[in-house]
């Protein structure tokens, strides 16, 4: 679920301008993180764009798309769990993520991503985002910083609203604008966060399906309403 995200065109300078009401300020840029990937075709173990709170600043800087834990003493390579995603249902009790889920939040901005559906022989892609008044959504994630200094995050994940039920059995989290702060601030308590985040966005989905694209395919032509002439 959430295995590919659609970062566009947009610099981390315009993200920045976008969140900046939503989080009271702008936040702080990590002048020594790894460039994120921008583009229409980003994948698990590539570094994206994500804010999270270091002391009492929001700070705008990049992390592996790849959950390892801060006690993982090894290279992020040898880590064996499928960890770019997490349930929100059991993230707080997990021991690989119960520590990220109390002090290390994360916000990653996004445009829109991709979820496939259909027989397992003929998977078909949809790019899936929401009308909103923003050119951003942002998923809820968790965070790690490990002993390197280096960053690594998650997408965390419930079962699907209504409208895009049919699609997939689960799909990201996307926090509401008042919840960024929130969220990263550690200002919502477990329960709260398990039983609200995410939910609302039903009847504002907007998705189609695309035509089938390769790996490591990047252009604006993938977010496109399938050719039904191919």
């Amino acid at each position: 679920m959430c295995g590919r995200i659609v970062g566009g065109n947009l610099t981390q300078a315009q993200m920045l301008a976008i969140m900046e009401d939503f989080l009271y300020g702008a936040p702080v840029p990590d002048a020594v993180a790894p460039e994120a990937r921008s583009g229409w075709n980003i994948k698990p173990t590539q570094q994206i764009h994500m804010v999270c709170k270091d002391a009492e600043a929001f700070i705008a800087t990049s992390a592996r798309w790849w959950f390892v834990p801060h006690w993982f003493k090894g290279d992020v390579k040898d880590w064996k769990q499928t960890t770019f995603n997490a349930r929100i249902e059991t993230a707080a009790e997990k021991p690989t993520f119960r520590t990220a889920w109390k002090t290390s939040r994360c916000i990653i901005p996004a445009v829109g991503y991709y979820e496939w559906s259909g027989p397992k022989n003929d998977r078909k892609p949809n790019y899936i985002t929401l009308e909103t008044n923003a050119p951003l959504i942002f998923f809820a994630g968790l965070c790690s910083t490990l002993q390197d200094g280096s960053r690594t995050c998650t997408i965390l994940t419930l079962e699907p609203a209504e409208q895009i039920a049919h699609i997939h059995t689960r799909m990201p989290v996307i926090l509401k604008q008042d919840e960024l702060a929130p969220w990263i601030g550690d200002e919502m308590e477990t329960t709260a966060a398990q039983d609200a985040l995410g939910a609302g966005w039903d009847g504002r989905f907007k998705f189609h399906e695309v035509n089938k694209f390769g790996r490591d395919d990047d252009d604006p032509e993938l977010i496109e309403p399938i050719d039904r002439l191919i």
